[in-house]
This record gives structure tokens, sequence and C-alpha cells, in this order.
């Protein structure tokens, strides 16, 4: 079931590079609403315009959420190198650590189901020394989609000086062309019809992110199932991503929005909480139609403080355009349970 927030369909891609950036934002955001009951008063949204800016964002995955401290970046050598790295990168990089499992069933593809607990299947883990165990990591990048497997501190150099080329996704597939060949053993994850959904839960770092982050996730991953949806849709966990007082905060990937659901509810305390199914349906749904779901909408990867408050008042100024051919050819192309998408003739 729908949440009775709306969402707003996107027809521009937010993936550009940034010697075009000033050329696209201003139309970068040109949707059409299907609501249009918005009024201008909740452009005020004190939590539009609250993603830092950068262009990658680098998952080290296999991890779960009882081995983080505080502050992740000193688990091993290997993650120091990557945190320090990423800050040199063009357009800048934020690195968390997940549970995320892209290599679990294959060594080239992406597995997208989730696990319903971070214990059952990382409990031989919890009992090796941390620092050994994350000598070696497999890192995905995100949105670009790619899995650096089992580097060590000299491949988190490479994979840091690949990404410094500023490359960026062409079609998601495992044949692209026009990227510098990757200096280390890698696989591509398949995102034209996967959806990622990365929920911080890192309740050492912020009481609010463990509280209300479990919670989220933990609906989200039930509500995957119920609906059917765990071979293209999967929610994972993550460290600590910025904006606590937010709590829950969600990024749905290959799109890259970020969503905190709980300000409006708990003003940013501690106080009762609400069962967040209706949070989790209109993520779920926004991830599956390519949707933006803009009552909890915080801002996007790659976007500039001013172009998330721009985009927002875009599109809920309350003089939104009638839905046009565009938009009907967008949702005719976006996927949705049971009705996949065609490749494009240079996908594989």
């Amino acid at each position: 079931m729908l949440s009775s927030r709306p969402v707003t369909a996107i027809t521009t891609p937010r993936l550009f590079h940034s010697s075009t950036q000033a050329t696209l934002s201003s139309s970068l955001m040109a949707a059409q609403s299907i609501d249009s009951g918005k009024n201008s008063a909740q452009t005020k949204d004190s939590r539009v315009g609250t993603v830092a800016q950068h262009r990658y964002h680098l998952v080290v995955c296999n991890s779960s959420s009882k081995e983080w401290p505080s502050k992740v970046e000193t688990m091993s050598e290997s993650i120091t190198a990557l945190a320090r790295g990423s800050i040199r990168l063009p357009g800048k990089a934020m690195v968390t650590l997940s549970d995320f499992a892209p290599l679990k069933n294959s060594s080239t593809a992406c597995c997208c189901a989730s696990s319903s607990s971070d214990s059952s299947s990382k409990s031989e883990h919890l009992l090796e020394p941390a620092k050994s165990k994350y000598e070696r990591i497999d890192v995905a990048v995100f949105p670009l989609g790619i899995v650096a497997k089992q580097i060590d501190v000299e491949g988190a150099n490479r994979l840091l000086q690949w990404l410094s080329n500023d490359v960026l996704p062409t079609s998601w597939s495992t044949s692209h062309t026009g990227l510098p060949q990757p200096p280390f053993e890698h696989a591509w994850l398949e995102l034209t019809r996967n959806r990622h959904i990365f929920v911080c839960t890192h309740g050492s770092r912020d009481y609010l992110c463990g509280a209300h982050g479990g919670k989220l996730l933990e609906e989200l991953r039930s509500l995957i199932e119920k609906r059917g949806l765990s071979k293209h849709v999967a929610a994972w966990s993550t460290s600590h991503i910025g904006g606590h007082k937010y709590a829950a905060n969600a990024i749905v990937y290959p799109r890259g929005d970020w969503y905190g659901t709980w300000c409006d509810r708990c003003r940013g305390s501690s106080g009762p909480s609400l069962k967040p199914e209706a949070d989790a349906n209109a993520i779920i749904d926004s991830a599956i139609n390519d949707l933006v779901w803009w009552d909890a909408w915080r801002g996007a990867i790659n976007m500039s403080k001013n172009e998330q408050i721009n985009a927002f008042a875009k599109n809920n100024s309350g003089s939104h355009a009638d839905v046009t051919g565009q938009s009907e050819d967008k949702a005719s192309t976006a996927w949705v349970p049971g009705t996949l998408r065609k490749r494009s003739a240079g996908g594989s």
C-alpha cells in the first residue's frame, strides 16, 4: 500500500560529469508532479539541503553493525587508507561499512537478497579480531556499480587512483565502454533492475540511528519479502552517513536519493516512535518506480545544497505542469515488478 505522502517522477538522471554540472543543474529536476495539492509552506522543510555533496559512496561490504565502534575509519589499515584517500577524489566520496553482500552467491554478479539478521550469517566473523578480518575488503562503489574484490591497502590506493579519473556509469552492465580498465579484481553490480536501500543503524555513533534506523530496516526487509520484491530490491544496514537528528536515514541506489523519516515525529529527540510501516512502503515505492518521496527527501548524491533546495522548491511550489508524454514514456520504461524494462542496445 502506498503511503499517503506523495512521490514525484524524475525524468532526468542525476548522474552527470562535473564539467557539465552547471549546465544540467537548471533542468535536472524538471519533474512532473503526480500530486497537485502541495503548498509552498512545505518548501521550508529543514531536512532539505542537508546532504553533503559527494560523487561516490564507497561501501565496505560484509560487515556487522555489532562490530562498529563510533569511528569505523580506524578498524583496519585498508579502511583507513580508503577513508583518507576518499576526501581527495574529484567531488569527494563517503566511506561507510555495511552488511551489503554483493558477492555472496556469485563471484561476478550481485546477490540482491539481504539477510534478515546480522548475527546468523556473520557469527563466525565476530570471533575474529576486527583488524584481521578487514585486512582485505570488498568495496562497492555507488552509484557507479562496481565492486573491488578483496583489496588491501595497496588495492585501496589503486581503487582511489582509478576513481580519480572521474568515471561515471554508462549502462550499469558488464560491458562498460569508455571507462579505464580497473587495475584490480572486480565485478559489476546489476543496477538496471536492482534497487538497494541503505539505512543507517550506527547505534554506537548515535542512539537515534540505532533505534529509529533499526526499526525502519526491519520494516523494510519485512515488506520487501511480503510484497514479493526480494529478487530485485534489498535493504541493508550502513554505518554513519550524517544527519542523525533526521533518523531514520536511508539512501536509495542507483538514484542516490536520501531520506530522513523521523524528525517530524520526535523533533530530533529520543521520544516514542510510531510504527515505520508507512515510511518503509513509501521508500520501497519510490525505489521500484524511480520516484522521489518529497515529504522525507533530504537531498541526493552529486547535488549541491542550493541544487537540493531549488529542486525541492520547484517540485513543491503548487504550480506543477500537467503530466506530459515525456513522463508517460518514463513510466513505461521504469522498472516495476513483473514489467522488467528491456535493456538498451548498448547493454548486455
